[in-house]
């Protein structure tokens, strides 16, 4: 036995070439991470780390763009996200269908990136993750139900165990989903000096001011005294004001703006009587978003989620031989005496001891529209 070089290793990925045992196939990539704390035990043969992908890696920045984006899409507010934690546009994919839905004002309080790309997310009832190969990926709604045929088909003799668990603690039978619209107010005052501020002539006085409100749009900065705005640079939280003078004196700086506030908020809901009836009435709320904003958004993220919820699902948990080629999303056909049903990927945890088992979970696909 030898330890093989990096060339030889790239040569037989790129080439697909068996490697020492003739039913190796081919070399799969389980994903690209970064190694956090290394754990080199005393007396052991073995070191030991986590590996960290890149969204896990986005739960460690902070998203704080100070800006108040007008009809943009989900689409468009997800390149936000990711331009501005860094990642580079080859190193990420985005669905178009996420341009089907367009926000009139988007406002992101101060959280991690991976946590806006949540909101997005969750607002667009998608689904997002890290691919095999590094890759960030935000499909929306519709992308699995494009996928019409197994990638795969799994018979009794590939698996060692399989349920299909009847989830009625996972039914919903009424959807209830709140819009959040956010709309400018009437022009108000949101800033005023807690007292006169003095200032000498030729003097230059900087101030960083908070809204009493945030976020808001369209600010206006003026000075009540002696003095003048020298320079203004405007968020969506406040502004940063440089006050000069050329006579000595007191001043007050004041700021006017538009507060953007939740006006008219409804809660659009989806129900199906039939279910209700055989069951008895099962709600879910949807949790509240920002970002969903319009009745039609809402009233598509009640449906689609009434469509799949509303009878018991059996859903698939399986332990098999795996296929590490598999991915997540995927959809598989799994076969037992009593015929074959349809399922997405929803989870893989991959274990290999000398042999390879994996332990897998899977949405339903039969019935999804």
């Amino acid at each position: 036995p030898y330890a093989a070089t990096e060339e030889e290793i790239k040569a037989w990925y790129n080439s697909n070439a068996p490697f020492y045992d003739t039913e190796i196939k081919e070399w799969v990539p389980l994903g690209t991470f970064w190694s956090g704390d290394w754990t080199a035990p005393e007396g052991e043969i073995y070191v030991q780390t986590t590996g960290r992908d890149r969204l896990e890696i986005l739960s460690q920045s902070i998203f704080s763009s100070s800006q108040v984006y007008q009809n943009k899409t989900l689409y468009d507010l997800a390149k936000v996200v990711l331009e501005d934690a860094g990642i580079k546009e080859e190193e990420y994919w985005i669905d178009t269908e996420l341009q089907e839905f367009l926000i009139p004002y988007a406002y992101f309080e101060p959280v991690s990136h991976r946590e806006a790309l949540r909101k997005i997310t969750e607002a667009g009832l998608g689904q997002c993750y890290c691919d095999r190969n590094g890759l960030i990926r935000l499909e929306g709604y519709s992308y699995l139900q494009s996928k019409t045929e197994p990638d795969i088909v799994i018979t009794r003799d590939d698996y060692f165990k399989k349920d299909n668990p009847n989830n009625y603690m996972q039914m919903a039978n009424y959807i209830e989903v709140e819009t959040q619209p956010l709309r400018p107010a009437p022009t108000e005052e949101v800033y005023r000096s807690n007292e006169p501020i003095s200032i000498n002539a030729g003097e230059t006085i900087s101030i960083t001011a908070y809204y009493n409100a945030e976020p808001c749009i369209e600010p206006v900065a003026s000075i009540e005294g002696v003095g003048s705005i020298a320079e203004v640079t405007y968020y969506s939280w406040g502004a940063d004001v440089k006050v000069t003078s050329s006579t000595a004196g007191e001043f007050e700086l004041v700021i006017n703006a538009k507060p953007l506030k939740i006006q008219g908020a409804e809660k659009i809901v989806a129900k199906d009587d039939d279910s209700i009836r055989e069951n008895g009435r099962i709600k879910y709320t949807f949790p509240k978003n920002p970002l969903v904003q319009t009745r039609a958004q809402a009233q598509k993220i009640a449906d689609n989620l009434l469509a799949y919820f509303k009878d018991p699902r059996r859903d698939l948990t399986l332990e098999w031989r795996g296929n590490p080629a598999l991915l997540l999303g995927d959809r598989i056909q799994v076969v037992d005496e009593y015929g074959g049903e349809d399922f997405f990927v929803t989870q893989q945890n991959i274990e290999y001891d000398g042999g390879l088992k994996v332990s897998m979970e899977g949405r339903k696909a039969d019935g999804v529209e």
